[in-house]
């Protein structure tokens, strides 16, 4: 589809971001105000910028996460610590819609901008301040990154052997503190600018990454809170939502806990003698299943691939999968189908859109973006377009 088709619907166009994040958090949060239209200037150190430029895998001299996550943005330089580029900060932050950062509570304080104050003078004004603990509490001081907020809000995925603890087989992709605070962070954002149009109020949004993370949790923290006592864990005791193996040795995922996918399994198996070994009571109850018949199951699924079972889950209505890796999504027919992935894009790496699909056009958010530019490589006209100077 065409640039002009796929950047049709920017809803949030019209909307000045000053972007002071870096690394994943803060760049996707920002990201996501760009796919949807908003004008994101990101302001950098001079020279070294946003060091998430240089954390590998990379494509020459430009990093894979760099390019992915400051999409559509454009790059001014300014170093905070000195008086008169603080000043053009201040400049462009009245001009500006929304400010997000990324930094330990008080930093900015710090170095004389005065995020309470600048609020104060303009309650129109929406800053979202992302943070690994957020602004309160004992760990709000504590430098993060993506696995020491993970560890601390019990996301971690990791691998015990008896002697040495690993990062889980293939190592994080991405940490589930850092993506989880960076959602929360833009969805906050859109809502408070949502109120500062139609009120004339706006917000300091306080995000912790950790909060983001430990949210996932709620049922389990819930569950504790209210009892005293951790959540009965018993998956490794489940038949009918567990993981087999393949024929061709690949793990494929049965989660058949409603009695009609457990029905719709059995007879597209062939096997409704099976159809007995449901023991819960009543059609809207879920029944987990027992090891009595995941030793049955086992060998049933060691009968065909994983495609083959992948298939079967289509044909027979029956929510099930195959536990696939990034390697195997960037070939996916599915991945293909969804169009979330621009491969032709402006002569660089292939771009992963925004899982936002819109309806009308089929076309995602992000699509037919250019990179960002070059450290302050859009300083001048950024001040020309913003301050007329």
């Amino acid at each position: 589809m065409a640039d002009d088709d796929s950047r049709a619907y920017l809803p949030l166009a019209g909307v000045r971001v000053l972007d002071l994040a870096k690394l994943i958090p803060g760049d996707l949060a920002t990201r996501v105000l760009a796919d949807l239209g908003a004008e994101v200037v990101k302001v950098e150190m001079p020279g070294s910028g946003d060091y998430l430029r240089r954390i590998p895998p990379m494509d020459g001299d430009q990093s894979f996460h760099h390019l992915t996550l400051n999409r559509g943005k454009r790059s001014i330089a300014l170093d905070l610590r000195r008086t008169e580029d603080r000043e053009t900060f201040f400049r462009l932050a009245d001009k500006a819609d929304a400010i997000v950062e990324v930094s330990q509570p008080g930093r900015f304080l710090e170095m004389g901008i005065d995020f309470a104050e600048m609020r104060r003078r303009r309650p129109e004004l929406v800053i979202c301040s992302i943070s690994g603990f957020g602004q309160t509490g004992p760990l709000s001081t504590l430098p993060s990154h993506g696995y020491s907020m993970d560890a601390l809000a019990g996301t971690a995925i990791v691998r015990r052997d008896s002697d040495r603890t690993h990062f889980a087989d293939g190592g994080p992709v991405s940490s589930i503190s850092g993506e989880g605070g960076a959602n929360a962070a833009a969805t906050a954002t859109i809502a408070a600018l949502y109120a500062a149009r139609t009120t004339g109020r706006g917000a300091w949004i306080d995000i912790s990454c950790w909060d983001a993370a430990a949210e996932m949790s709620r049922a389990a923290i819930a569950y504790r809170a209210a009892r005293n006592a951790p959540r009965p864990n018993e998956m490794g005791e489940w038949s009918l939502y567990a993981i087999y193996r393949s024929s061709d040795d690949r793990d494929v995922v049965l989660c058949a806990i409603e009695q009609k996918f457990f029905e719709q399994f059995c007879r597209g198996l062939g096997r409704e003698d099976l159809l007995e070994r449901w023991s819960a009571d009543g059609g809207n109850a879920v029944d987990y299943g027992d090891l009595t018949l995941r030793d049955e199951l086992d060998k049933i699924f060691r009968s065909a691939t994983a495609e083959e079972w992948l298939q079967r889950f289509i044909d027979w209505d029956v929510p099930g999968g195959i536990v696939q890796t990034p390697d195997d999504l960037a070939e996916s027919a599915h991945t293909e189908a969804r169009g979330l992935l621009e491969r032709n894009w402006r002569g660089t790496v292939p771009n992963v859109l925004s899982p936002i699909r819109w309806m009308d056009s089929g076309t995602r958010p992000g699509q037919g973006a250019r990179p960002c530019s070059e450290v302050g490589a859009d300083t001048a006209a950024v001040l020309d377009d913003w301050l007329g100077a």
